[in-house]
């Protein structure tokens, strides 16, 4: 049997949304557990930055951290990243921010820019996956980690068309699990975590919105990146883990 510590070592993980938040925070925490990671969000330069900041932190011999720059909302793009950098154990998607988020509904407008949200969060992972299973992309053994949050079961005011997208990739999981079948496909669900997702507010409004949280959090304190990537170790690491949702969220949900 295999330790716990070294289930990672060597294997090959893929982030879409590497760069900022949970995703980086997950290619943190991969790369410290012995994998090597190619990171991907839309921004060059970010890529770039983060890439470095990664390689500073890989101290185990063999892992190798790279990342490049598209719009995962580009099928053409996306299907290309996946093949050039196949053969991959895991998969991982965290991109978006809230800046591309309709929230304000029924009052917003819904227009091209608003149903791209589908393009990028829900489009883009179904292709995703088709074309890694039908090409045979993966290692034996791999795993589809998705992610989106918690909006589904507590939706704020202003957040219907938000809460319709979550509902809509968390009902695909169990399905996807089984026309993946062997690869495993696991829908990650946090939490409010303090990370460039809240970027378009201000420093000052970020701060009152996270103390606010925090008193109303079961345990006490907003989450952040790290904390939240260990749940992305473990869906990886555990290979009996298939078709359900892990919800990291403090215990928001029960509030």
């Amino acid at each position: 049997m295999s330790s716990s510590n070294t289930l990672l070592y060597g294997k090959k993980v893929l982030i879409i949304g590497g760069s900022s938040g949970i995703g980086k925070g997950v290619a943190t925490a991969a790369v410290a557990n012995g994998a090597s990671v190619v990171i991907a969000s839309f921004t060059e330069a970010k890529v770039k930055a983060a890439v470095e900041v990664l390689k500073k932190g890989a101290q185990i011999e063999g892992v190798t951290v790279a990342g490049q720059a598209f719009d995962m909302r580009d099928a053409t793009a996306l299907t290309k990243f996946l093949s050039e950098n196949a053969p991959f154990d895991h998969l991982i998607f965290t991109g978006g921010d809230m800046g591309e988020v309709g929230l304000g509904f029924p009052n917003i407008e819904i227009n091209d820019n608003t149903k791209k949200q589908f393009d990028s969060r829900y489009w883009a992972p179904m292709i995703a996956a088709q074309h890694a299973y039908k090409n045979q992309l993966f290692n034996a053994g791999g795993s589809f980690i998705m992610t989106m949050g918690t909006s589904f079961y507590r939706p704020q005011p202003g957040w219907g068309l938000v809460s319709g997208i979550v509902g809509a990739i968390e009902s695909a999981t169990r399905g996807l699990a089984i026309d993946l079948k062997p690869i495993r496909y696991v829908y990650r669900n946090p939490g409010l975590v303090t990370s460039e997702f809240w970027g378009h507010l201000t420093e000052e409004a970020r701060q009152t919105m996270y103390e606010e949280a925090a008193k109303k959090i079961l345990v006490g304190h907003v989450g952040t990146p790290d904390e939240v990537a260990e749940a992305y170790i473990f869906a990886m690491k555990c290979s009996y883990l298939t078709g359900q949702t892990i919800t990291v969220d403090g215990g928001s949900i029960l509030t």
